[in-house]
C-alpha cells in the first residue's frame, strides 16, 4: 500500500469532484457543501471517513503530520 500527503489526498478529491459543483459533489460524498470546500482549500482536516470515501486510511505517522495510505 502507498502511502501519499494530504496534499495528494486533496488532490485525488479535486479529481473525483471535476465537473460538478461543490454542491453537487458534497451531496454525492454525504458532506456539506462548506466541509468540503475547506477539506480543499486545506482549512479542515480530511476525517476518517472522508478519506474512506475516495480509497484511502488515515494513519498518524507522527504526532505533527498526518498521513493517508491508499487502500484500493
Amino acid at each position: 500500500m502507498k502511502k501519499v500527503t494530504r496534499d495528494e489526498v486533496i488532490a485525488v478529491i479535486r479529481k473525483e469532484t471535476e465537473g460538478s459543483s461543490l454542491r453537487q459533489a458534497a451531496k454525492r460524498f454525504g458532506i456539506s457543501a462548506a466541509y468540503l470546500s475547506d477539506i480543499l482549500r486545506g482549512n479542515r482536516e480530511i476525517s476518517d471517513r472522508i478519506a474512506a470515501k475516495f480509497g484511502f486510511k488515515r494513519e498518524i505517522k507522527v504526532i505533527t503530520e498526518v498521513v493517508f495510505r491508499k487502500v484500493a
